[in-house]
């Protein structure tokens, strides 16, 4: 519920002017907004923009603006969430994260299973508020692109503004790009019989649909997927995929429209499976960000990283006869 008692700005009914600090560079202003005005609605955030009474340097500007240094934001009066209702952060999950690589520059993550990458809607905060506030609460750190809150393993973040773009740049171009690949490890319903097969289908967000989704349609935007079968396992087949382009839910759709989607997948997947994997405590889609190849930003080497495969892709391969 919205407490009216609680305003945004130095004095109630009066704006907010805030200057741009080091760390928002280069953040969206969406996503600045988000951050600033807990509580607030999303909708209502993109509609403050749409209708400009949000200003950057007195200007308007779209949601997708990239912050500057030394930006002024105008913030209307904003009536927040009461942030008793808003959980505080659970700074114990910090020691789930566990630290793949690391210099001057890049942060990468194995990022556990269950935890969001960021705060949003009921989310009091994700990776990034965590590893904010526990380890790098005083330096620049972003996240250079995003996994859903179920899918574990490899996550990249920026400790620069510069490197951000960059990586931002590598990530938009992966497909053509010579030094920037993501392997991802699945495991899907069914005994996937061919040796590699590549789906090359537009994916779109399906309308009319209060939870998010994609469907493959020939009007969406260009998406390319390889697949490459592993090991069977009786009913379920480990699959390493290239993801050649970076849609939303790009694996999962993609996977489910050839027949094989991925195990304990609630929103694409089989019900009936999903129901006996739930029985043996698998619960979220077995989808796994297992290894990043980039060209290091500051130096021009190459760099890999792996995450081992987690516990649960380990007791479904294990555990598989019993279903």
């Amino acid at each position: 519920m919205v407490n009216p008692d609680e305003i945004i700005g130095p004095q109630a009914g009066r704006p907010t002017l805030l200057e741009v600090d080091e760390r928002s560079v280069t953040r969206r202003l969406d996503n600045y907004l988000r951050r600033i005005l807990k509580g607030v609605p999303k909708s209502h955030i993109y509609r403050i923009i749409r209708d400009g009474q949000v200003r950057v340097n007195g200007g308007r500007v779209k949601p997708d603006y990239r912050l500057r240094p030394d930006d002024k934001v105008r913030i209307p009066p904003i009536r927040t969430a009461n942030r008793e209702s808003v959980a505080e952060l659970d700074l114990s999950k910090v020691e789930m994260i566990q630290t793949l690589y690391e210099d001057q520059s890049i942060l990468v993550v194995n990022k556990p299973p269950g935890i969001a990458v960021h705060g949003g809607t009921g989310l009091a905060g994700g990776i990034i508020e965590l590893l904010r506030a526990k380890r790098y609460a005083d330096s620049f750190l972003e996240l250079a692109h995003r996994l859903d809150k179920d899918t574990s393993g490899c996550l990249i973040l920026s400790k620069t503004p510069d490197c951000l773009r960059s990586l931002h740049a590598s990530l938009r171009r992966q497909e053509e790009s010579a030094y920037f690949h993501k392997t991802y490890h699945i495991i899907v319903v069914g005994e996937w019989q061919a040796d590699v097969q590549e789906v090359n289908a537009p994916i779109k967000k399906a309308r009319g649909n209060l939870v998010s989704r994609v469907i493959v349609s020939p009007s969406g935007s260009p998406a390319r997927t390889i697949f490459q079968p592993l090991r069977r396992l009786n009913g379920f087949t480990l699959v390493e995929v290239k993801l050649m382009t970076g849609r939303m839910h790009q694996i999962r759709v993609h996977a489910a429209s050839v027949g094989f989607p991925v195990a304990a997948d609630r929103k694409y997947g089989n019900v009936s499976t999903n129901q006996q994997l739930a029985r043996i405590g698998i619960k979220r889609q077995l989808l796994h960000a297992t290894k990043i190849e980039l060209q290091h930003p500051d130096t021009g080497v190459l760099i890999k990283i792996e995450a081992p495969l987690p516990d649960d892709f380990e007791q479904l391969m294990s555990t598989r006869s019993n279903l």
